[in-house]
Parts: structure tokens; C-alpha cells; sequence
């Protein structure tokens, strides 16, 4: 440096290296800023402060970092990925979004930013793409990697089918015939969660969502119960089934599918008979495992499935007059 004047960039590249090594992190920032303004191309120093500016939370400098590198070698598919995690990091959805799509034109493979994106979406109601995002995930998840994603996650999954019911019903109302964009959003959501349902473990919030799409779709009655009753049987089988919060949820679903069991339209009357049958069954046996449990003490929620099978005997006496 002195026989340079202080106008050698690797030296002072050099005492960024030694300072970061030692974690005198504002020491390197402080060289390698120096080594930059000496030679402002150098995307590899521009990464190294980076770094330096997101472990010490300077997110103005490791914006400025990280965009360098990206405008000086677009072709660096973690640099966008920092630029984005920034930006996800200040709650600026619209500024992370086209950081991570450059990012994935240059790898398709990094889970972390399929991961990234797919909250990015959600943010940005882009259900289409967040859809995208799960199956890239779930097709990462059955790679031969020893670096796979999680599961997807149930507030996941429960943003997109939350986002697509929304829009399908506000469309309906306003336009008296939803568009198909909107029904096709509901479709890809329906096969989504299809392919979820068929990578075990399941969880019974899969069929829960299947149940509701469904139903906004106006599909058949016995399609719907049918993911109703997978649910049923999911939630029986969940550690901790017995738990209040569990408990109150088994209610819920009986009762949800009590409704398609005691309404009699577009049935035929042996039909009707036969869903009342299986209704006072189902009930029956719910109320009749809550009564051995000694410690349950929710008296409404047994009313309410007392009331059910009132309703049920109501019906069953009408149909035999």
C-alpha cells in the first residue's frame, strides 16, 4: 500500500479478508469500500459486502451490494436472491418479486428461493404462481438431493385456497357468471391439493380445503361429503384427537356434513332415508366417544350434536307418514 500510495486495490481486498476472517466487520466493510472505489468492478468484492451489510443488518448497504453484483454479472442467481430476501425483509413484496424471478432463470433448483417466491406471491395475490411454486417445491421434495424443502406449510396452502374462494365468489357476485381465470385458479388449487393427498403423511387440513373448493365449484354432494369424511377420519387418527381444540373440530365437520345429510334436495326419498341412517350413525358415535372421556366437559357441543339426531328422528318420522 505505500509503495502504491494506497492506490492497490488487492491490498486493501486483502485487509477485508483478514478483517472479516477475525470478525472485525465494520473494519472490512471499511477495506473493502477502499479496494472499490480503486476498481468499482469487482462483483466479487461488491458480494463480500454484501454479506457484511446483512449480518450486521445495514440493509441500505447490502441493497447496494448485492444490485452491483447483479448489474455487473446478471448471470449470478444468489445475488439475486439476496437483492429479494432484502426486500422480503422490508416487507417490500412488489421490489423482491422480479429479484427472484431473475434468480430462478439462473437456477431452478435452489429451494430456497422456490420458497421465497411462494410467500412473495401470497403477499402479492398472485395465486397462479404460488400454485407453481408448490409443485416446483413438492418436485425438489422427491429429488434425490440431501437438501430438500420442508412440507408445504398448512398457512401456506391456506393463504392460496383462502385467495382463489375469495376471488372465484367476488367475481361471481360482480360479473352474475365468474370468469374462467378465476375457475381455473380453483382448478389448479383442486389439483394441488390432490397431489398433496397423495404424498403421505396427510393431513386432515388437505381434505378440509378439498371440501371447500369443492363445494364452491358446485361439485356433486357425495364428492364433497366424501373429502368431509376423509377429514373425519383424519383428525381420529392425529395425536392428541382428544384435545379440546381437536374436539371442537370433530364437531364441526359432523355437523358440516349433518347439513348434506338432512337436506332433502335433489334426492330421491330412499336416498334421503339412507343419508339419515348414516347421519344418526355418525353422530351417535361421536357423542357416543366424547361420553367416555372424563375429562370432557363441553355440555353445548353435545347438545348440539343431540340436536342433530332430533333433527334426524324429526325427518325419518315424516318420511315414514
Amino acid at each position: 500500500l505505500e509503495l502504491s500510495h494506497n492506490r492497490f486495490s488487492s491490498a486493501w481486498v486483502a485487509l477485508g479478508q483478514h478483517a472479516f476472517e477475525k470478525g472485525e466487520l465494520h473494519d472490512a466493510a471499511d477495506f473493502y469500500r477502499k479496494a472499490l472505489e480503486l476498481r468499482p468492478l469487482s462483483p466479487s468484492v461488491w458480494f463480500r459486502l454484501g454479506i457484511i451489510g446483512m449480518q450486521t443488518k445495514e440493509w441500505d448497504l447490502a441493497l447496494e451490494a448485492f444490485s452491483q453484483v447483479a448489474q455487473q454479472e446478471p448471470t449470478e442467481a444468489e445475488a439475486w436472491a439476496n437483492v429479494a430476501a432484502i426486500h422480503m425483509h422490508r416487507k417490500e413484496p412488489a421490489q423482491a418479486y422480479p429479484a427472484l424471478i431473475e434468480s430462478l432463470k439462473q437456477n431452478r433448483n435452489n429451494w430456497r428461493v422456490w420458497h421465497s417466491k411462494l410467500y412473495t406471491c401470497l403477499d402479492l395475490k398472485k395465486h397462479d404462481e404460488a400454485i407453481q411454486a408448490c409443485h416446483l417445491l413438492m418436485d425438489l421434495r422427491s429429488s434425490r438431493s440431501n437438501d430438500v424443502p420442508p412440507p408445504l406449510e398448512e398457512q401456506c396452502v391456506r393463504a392460496i385456497v383462502g385467495g382463489a374462494v375469495s376471488d372465484f365468489s367476488s367475481r361471481s357476485e360482480r360479473e352474475n357468471d365468474t370468469d374462467e381465470s378465476a375457475r381455473r385458479t380453483m382448478t389448479r388449487v383442486m389439483e394441488l391439493l390432490h397431489r398433496i393427498s397423495t404424498e403421505p403423511p396427510v393431513e386432515p387440513w388437505v381434505f378440509e380445503f378439498q371440501s371447500i373448493i369443492a363445494t364452491q365449484l358446485s361439485q356433486h354432494e357425495e364428492i364433497i361429503l366424501e373429502q368431509m369424511l376423509r377429514e373425519y377420519r383424519a383428525l381420529q387418527a392425529v395425536p392428541g384427537r382428544w384435545e379440546k381444540d381437536h374436539i371442537k373440530k370433530l364437531v364441526i365437520v359432523v355437523s358440516q356434513m349433518s347439513k348434506f345429510y338432512l337436506s332433502p334436495a335433489s334426492k330421491s326419498t330412499q336416498n334421503h332415508q339412507e343419508g339419515l341412517v348414516k347421519c344418526r350413525l355418525l353422530v351417535r358415535g361421536l357423542i357416543s366417544k366424547l361420553e367416555k372421556l372424563d375429562y370432557y366437559t363441553d355440555a353445548d357441543q353435545v347438545q348440539e350434536l343431540q340436536q342433530i339426531l332430533t333433527q334426524v328422528k324429526q325427518m325419518q318420522d315424516t318420511i315414514k307418514n
